[in-house]
């Protein structure tokens, strides 16, 4: 004899699903607020520039976006950086013009054209250190997005650009010049197949990056940095990404030559408003192509 469902029996597994849904996304953002504050807790409050060769470090910023025409907008990143041991803590603000391109060269007999978008921009770091001057650096970018195409679902995110640094350490010595060459590799995984509804927001975004110190700056001359992560989008478009990245560095400090730098980074995008703009979950300034998917 076949049993007939309650509405209670019914409701079970929807509020079930929601719990779950809400839980992962509290899990990851209490994650990262519980690692970076027990990397803090354990610092000292004062280090000798070297002790920092290998050193665990804390990111967040909050990334937003504004239309400036159908193929234009507008990108900003606003973030904070702490490290233990403490020595620094870094404040930047990072502004780009996104321009994203309708006709091209195409290679690799592709549909759409090769270059997806080009990218003008600038900002502003400010490292405030503990036992010595402060540091000021202006910053402005050019660069482009390309894919290369692999195998069938599976993209590379390719996105180079070239920065031009100028840095000051409010010693009477002016404004000393960089530049720097730098390409970064992306990919992100998700499930085709939702088996649980929790999992329609989770995806894996994974980059390489590599850096090319044509003129090294004063400070922080990033030499490699690979970002294994997860993701998760929420449905009314906000997006959070948690990061654990091995970065290799030249100059952190004044008399540190390279260090080794493990970093969590908790990255926060908001909605779009306007919706024929899309971001992708690897790239910050990617535009999606397959918003479904």
């Amino acid at each position: 004899m076949k049993t007939q469902k309650t509405i209670p029996d019914l409701l079970i597994p929807v509020v079930l699903t929601h719990a779950i849904k809400k839980s992962a996304f509290k899990l990851l953002f209490v994650t990262a607020i519980t690692l970076f504050y027990a990397s803090k807790a354990s610092s000292q409050d004062s280090i000798v520039d070297q002790d920092v060769k290998v050193n665990q470090q804390g990111w967040v910023d909050y990334n937003f976006n504004k239309a400036l025409g159908e193929n234009k907008f507008l990108s900003t990143q606003m973030g904070f950086r702490k490290i233990s041991p403490e020595v620094y803590d870094r404040y930047l603000t990072i502004s780009t013009l996104n321009i994203r391109t309708k006709k091209g060269f195409k290679l690799f007999q592709t549909e759409g054209a090769f270059i997806n978008s080009y990218q003008l921009g600038g900002g502003v770091i400010y490292t405030r250190n503990y036992d010595a001057n402060d540091n000021l650096e202006i910053r402005f970018l050019q660069g482009l997005k390309f894919n290369i195409p692999t195998i069938k679902g599976f993209k590379l995110y390719n996105y180079s650009r070239l920065e031009e640094r100028f840095q000051t350490s409010f010693d009477g010595g002016g404004l000393r010049t960089g530049f720097r060459l730098r390409h970064r590799v992306s990919a992100v995984i998700s499930w085709k197949k939702h088996y649980l509804n929790f999992t329609e927001g989770l995806y894996f975004p994974l980059s390489a990056e590599i850096f090319f110190n044509l003129k090294r700056a004063e400070r922080f001359n990033d030499l490699l940095r690979l970002s294994p992560g997860i993701g998760y989008k929420l449905e009314n478009g906000w997006r959070f990404e948690l990061f654990t990245i091995f970065n290799r560095t030249r100059n952190i400090t004044e008399t540190n030559d390279k260090s080794s730098d493990f970093i969590l980074r908790l990255r926060i995008y908001s909605a779009n408003k306007e919706k024929n703009i899309q971001l992708a979950p690897v790239n910050e300034f990617e535009p999606e192509e397959n918003p479904d998917n």
